[in-house]
């Protein structure tokens, strides 16, 4: 009788556990992931933190970048760096492409 109690003890612990490992690995994912603005941030830190396990599993199916998105987030990052750069420097973005094609 006593081995019943503790399996049952182990096998709730055990869901317990991978319902939950999900919402921990997406507040962190949120946490550190960059979003266009820090209201969207604060949503689906919400979601995720209101509704576990499904909020979670929403924001895993729904709200994660995909890699095509992440690569054309790369690219605008780049593009501002760039015309940074040249606002720095004082040059227009014609000054540089005369450069490049000498």
């Amino acid at each position: 009788m006593e081995t019943e109690v503790i399996l049952r003890i182990l096998l709730l612990v055990g869901v317990f556990i991978l319902l939950f490992l999900p919402t921990v690995w997406a507040i962190r994912n949120i946490a550190y992931r960059s979003f266009p603005t820090i209201k969207a941030k604060a949503i689906w830190f919400a979601v995720v933190t209101l509704l576990p396990p499904i909020g979670a599993f929403v924001y895993i199916a729904v709200g994660r970048s995909r890699p095509g998105e992440l690569a054309e987030d790369v690219e605008a990052q780049d593009e501002d760096a760039e015309v940074e750069e040249l606002e720095d420097t004082g040059q227009t973005t014609e000054d540089r492409e005369q450069r490049t094609e000498k």
